[in-house]
């Protein structure tokens, strides 16, 4: 009784507060929200909400949701856009609400929607979704104390995997999108529900795939799997970005044959160009994408279904690093990764003029949000890396972005162009790739409460002494660079530098390298030469046995090879797609990375 009470309470509460809000014309009046359906539809189902305000043209709206009497979420941050789509998988009351701001004027509404199951029984539903290899399975609902995922297997196979885990809630189902299957095909379908050491399985559901709308990039198994290839990474992810093959550049998922089990229409973004950075644990993916004619950028995140839970425009970040007295950033790219403390890291582009004296120099920022996608922490590279080291092939912004470059001269310096963010789980700092610099760099970040400070450098010039027979032992124009454990580093060396000097050929190599950091000391533990050159975009990850896989992201700018490296370093498994990659990733499911 008393959570019902809260909750229309604070619904009449911030009906009420509407017209304090207001410091100027628009009236509280002036701002209507409506959905597109009635409320009570059940869950999964995409509802339109659409804010009509009287406010000039110039007005951006907010969008935040609260559900039962938990606190508002924003799932589209201030834009110029005045509708947003949600498809919840929760039933229950939300609160939704919309706040309109033109210069200082403010006005906000609220408005109640019921979501319903679509169980009315002991038996789970199966429906489809606005994705054809994505089922959503509605689960009845189970005692308090226990949890509950859901089982999927080609027909008649008996190999089960599973999405994950959700706890159950008292006189409440429990929804899953479930991914991972290949087109016009039949799965079977089950859930469980574990209590300790007992799991009890529902009857088994059938569900067929439909058709893929998207071309798929051609697909060849280099070396097919073998004895010691990891068999729990079943799922290859395709970070696709090529934007000279536009009728395949979609993010794909694969099994390892390379056949398609998952794809993402990035149409659905409004935007010029958008790539998947990084998959987060539970089901869901990070994305950047560029928008409204290439003036904003925007930060997203995907469901399985395709479906946008949440978003940011760089210019409302941009708000808020001005209003912290920050520097604001020109573009937000590369990289967008969930740390374990919560908090969503990303790459802004930042450029500064009078630092050299023909053409202005670009650097970038770390940007931390918050749980609500909010500024939370910074890094200026500016502030803390010596402006004298120039790129170390002197590259500029057209030649590294071509025509996505984002700087106000295509020839300002792009003195460092980081491309990957990761996680030091040993003491909760970060490490940043930079490319142009040929460094690995950590910073004092302490789980958003660090000084900003460099740590130390890694890399040719940097702060470690290298152990190797290697002549030439340093990564250079790196990517992806990350902790496999709490010493160790993976690092896909594309090998510019190296190879704009070698005679012969030259090809870009996997590398490990187990840190000292008290005594300055890498050791090159895994240095394995790929067989290609790829100059540019890249990956590097250890798997579950062990083995090492690592993605060349642009081989003759027209393929992506992924490459699982066994004991010796020798091949154990090999995939070719006919399109470039940002990156190539090895998943246990669509839900566990």
């Amino acid at each position: 009784m008393a959570r019902w009470l809260f909750r229309w309470v604070r619904l009449l509460f911030a009906v009420a507060v509407v017209s304090v809000l207001v410091t100027g014309q628009p009236r509280a009046d002036s701002l209507d929200l409506s959905p597109n359906l009635p409320s009570h539809q059940p869950v999964g189902t995409r509802i339109v909400w659409t804010a009509s305000a009287t406010a000039p043209a110039t007005s951006k709206y907010q969008f935040s949701i609260a559900h039962e009497t938990g606190d508002y979420v924003i799932v589209r941050d201030f834009q110029d856009v005045n509708a947003f789509s949600w498809t919840p998988l929760d039933e229950g009351v939300f609160s939704i609400r919309v706040v309109a701001r033109a210069g200082l004027t403010r006005v906000e509404r609220v408005a109640p929607f019921t979501i319903v199951s679509r169980t009315t029984g002991s038996r789970a539903v199966v429906t489809t979704t606005s994705h054809p290899l994505v089922a959503l399975y509605n689960v009845p609902p189970c005692s308090e104390g226990k949890r509950v995922f859901v089982e999927l297997a080609e027909e008649a196979s008996f190999s089960w995997t599973r999405t994950s885990t959700k706890d159950c809630v008292a006189d409440r189902s429990l929804s899953f999108y479930v991914a991972g299957m290949r087109p016009q095909q039949t799965y079977w379908m089950r859930h469980a529900v574990t209590e300790g050491f007992v799991t009890l399985r529902s009857q088994v559901t059938q569900f067929t795939t439909g058709s893929s709308p998207i071309t798929m990039p051609g697909m060849e198994v280099l070396d097919p799997p073998d004895l010691e290839t990891s068999s729990r990474e079943a799922v290859v992810l395709h970070a696709v970005l090529d934007a000279a093959r536009p009728t395949s550049n979609f993010p794909i998922a694969t099994d390892l044959a390379g056949r398609l089990i998952w794809y993402y229409d990035r149409l659905a973004v409004r935007g010029t160009f958008a790539y998947v950075t990084r998959p987060v644990p539970g089901g869901s993916m990070l994305m950047l994408a560029a928008c409204c004619n290439g003036r904003d950028h925007v930060l997203v995140e995907i469901d399985l279904a395709g479906n946008t839970i949440r978003q940011t425009p760089m210019s409302r970040i941009n708000e808020q690093l001005r209003a912290r007295g920050d520097e604001a950033v020109r573009a937000l790219h590369h990289d967008a990764v969930r740390f374990p403390n919560g908090q969503t890291l990303v790459l802004g582009m930042l450029e500064r003029s009078g630092v050299l004296p023909d053409q202005p120099m670009l650097a970038d920022m770390v940007i931390a949000l918050d749980a609500n996608l909010q500024v939370a922490w910074t890094w200026n590279a500016f502030d803390h890396l010596d402006t004298s080291r120039a790129a170390v092939l002197n590259e500029n912004c057209l030649a590294a972005y071509g025509a996505a470059c984002a700087a106000s001269s295509p020839f300002a310096h792009d003195w460092l162009h980081s491309n990957s963010l990761a996680y030091a789980p040993a003491d909760g700092n970060l490490i940043i790739s930079m490319r142009h610099q040929d460094w690995i760099v950590k910073v004092d970040y302490r789980d958003g409460m660090g000084s900003g400070d460099v740590i130390w450098r890694l890399g040719q010039d940097g702060d470690f002494t290298v152990v190797s027979q290697d002549p030439h032992p340093w990564f250079s124009h790196q990517h992806d660079a990350s902790y496999i454990n709490p010493t160790t580093i993976a690092v896909y060396d594309n090998g510019n530098t190296r190879c704009a000097n070698a005679e012969g050929s030259c090809n870009s190599r996997g590398q490990v390298y187990a840190l000292d950091e008290a005594r300055g000391i890498a050791t090159l533990r895994v240095n394995a030469d790929l067989g290609v050159y790829s100059d540019r975009l890249g990956s590097a990850q250890q798997l579950s046995n062990g083995n090492f896989a690592f993605g060349s992201g642009s081989v003759e700018a027209r393929f992506s090879d992924l490459t699982e490296l066994g004991a010796g370093s020798g091949a154990t498994f090999g995939l070719r797609a006919g399109i470039a990659a940002y990156r190539t990733l090895r998943l246990r499911s669509m839900y566990e990375y």
